[in-house]
């Protein structure tokens, strides 16, 4: 199983339901640039096979002219993208409605030179609708189909009025002059690119109305989210200090006590620690659990991955002695080194190999293995415990969860350490997978990248 290291924290712009940022707008101009390559390069091959390779009768000055000028003004608008960040949704949407219009302009002169009315490529118009209602709202789409119903109605009455030079497609038959002809022509065009409009318009008013309802339901989520935050905070600050000072209180009792302590008060103050060590444990996960924002570019440092390991494992060796555990760790040569925050690295590999000690069986065996892929670490735990369920394998990573295996091992969890392992892989650009089966252990993998970046929000 893959854990889905998407960022659920990275809120939707309220102020626009078609996208999610002026960036991913730009990203569909882009495509649409491609689209209008492909259309310019197909004008000037299809010109130059047919004009000048086979001679046939056609305008071809004035079509490798436009198709030239769609070449031009295709790469101002690609230069623009490069050179300047795209930081405003409605910036970019004038720029799409400028390059529709220019588009629209350049099919009718094409139009014009080869055949008009009598050109079957007519219903081009019909694209360029369907992706206004990709990109604009109601009344703009219904702009562009009447900019497209103008243009092409006045290019061919223009002809048929001589304002316009016609050129005539030598297999068009003379009934292409006819007005009767050109009056359905342009009735059956006016249908198309309306009808086109209106259920376009009517799709993506209902989608944006589910990605409006969505965007508020994410808002009232992150506030939620935000508020159990803020008192994950406040309680792991208020009870620190009051936990520890008892731990201490217990501690020195039992020092000042010594042999002459009762043994059912040295047993009940022993248990006493255990307990408050718990609960400072339960505190510094709720601290990890709720830090965030420290993944800044001065924070990162070059880490000998190897070297880390090696010892956050041996730190864990005395814990796996007095289970008998085999605790074996193979590392590549040579080392690997990591651009990224130490201490949350050694975080995420004491969770997974003191997770793997924990439930593991008396007497059996833990590997960690490093592997060197060439741009990540793979870092894999594998233990021959206790397993978990197929259908809790899902939900191992939620705060506060513990498998009902987990729970039955032992009653000192927190239910913490493997969503703070989530955490921090995520926010150091990292994946986790799990496999694991009841009964016959688990293994955890983790990839963490040479250099952690910040993500973008």
């Amino acid at each position: 199983m893959r854990c889905d290291l998407r960022n659920p924290n990275e809120p939707i712009a309220p102020g626009s339901s078609q996208f999610v940022s002026a960036a991913s707008l730009r990203e569909r101009l882009d495509w649409f640039n491609k689209l209008r390559w492909g259309a310019a390069v197909g004008v000037l091959v299809v010109v130059l096979i047919a004009g000048v390779g086979l001679k046939a009768p056609i305008e071809v000055r004035g079509l490798l002219l436009t198709g030239v000028m769609l070449l031009l003004l295709n790469t101002v608008y690609v230069l623009r993208g490069r050179r300047f960040k795209a930081v405003d949704i409605a910036i970019e949407l004038r720029l799409v409605k400028v390059q529709m219009v220019c588009d629209l302009v350049a099919l009718t002169v094409l139009l014009n030179l080869s055949g008009g009315v009598e050109n079957p490529l007519l219903f081009l118009y019909v694209i360029h609708v369907i992706i206004a209602s990709l990109l604009f709202k109601g009344r703009e789409i219904f702009q562009i189909a009447w900019l497209a119903i103008f243009l092409f109605t006045a290019e061919v009455f223009g002809e048929y009025f001589g304002l316009l030079p016609h050129h005539h497609l030598p297999t068009a038959g003379e009934v292409a002059h006819e007005l009767s002809f050109i009056l359905m022509t342009l009735g059956s065009f006016w249908l198309v690119i309306l009808f086109c409009a209106y259920v376009g318009a009517r799709i993506m008013t209902h989608n944006r109305a589910i990605k409006d309802e969505l965007v508020v339901h994410q808002g009232v989520l992150l506030a939620e989210d935000r508020a159990k935050t803020d008192f994950f905070r406040f309680v792991t600050h208020e009870i620190k200090s009051p936990v520890n000072t008892a731990q201490s209180g217990v501690e020195t009792a039992l020092e000042l006590g010594g042999e002459t302590m009762a043994p059912s008060v040295r047993d009940v103050l022993d248990r006493a620690v255990s307990r408050l060590k718990q609960a400072t444990k339960i505190v510094q996960d709720l601290a990890d659990l709720t830090r965030g924002g420290i993944l800044k570019e001065e924070n990162l440092t070059e880490v000998d991955f190897n070297d880390l390991v090696a010892t956050t494992v041996d730190n864990q060796r005395d814990l796996a002695a007095r289970s008998r555990l085999e605790l074996n760790v193979l590392l590549p040569d040579p080392p690997v080194l990591l651009t990224t925050i130490r201490t949350m690295a050694e975080t995420i590999v004491a969770n997974l190999v003191n997770n793997a000690i924990r439930y593991s069986r008396e007497g059996g065996r833990v590997s960690v293995r490093l592997v060197d892929t060439g741009k990540r670490a793979r870092l894999v735990v594998e233990d021959e415990g206790i397993g978990i369920e197929e259908n809790e394998q899902d939900l191992i990573f939620d705060e506060f969860y513990r498998s009902t295996a987990a729970r039955e091992a032992s009653n000192l969890g927190t239910g913490l350490g493997l969503p703070i392992v989530r955490k921090f892989v995520e926010e150091l650009g990292g994946t986790i997978e799990v496999e694991s089966r009841a009964g016959h252990g688990s293994t955890f993998t983790v990839a963490l990248p040479r250099k952690s970046r910040k993500r973008r929000s």
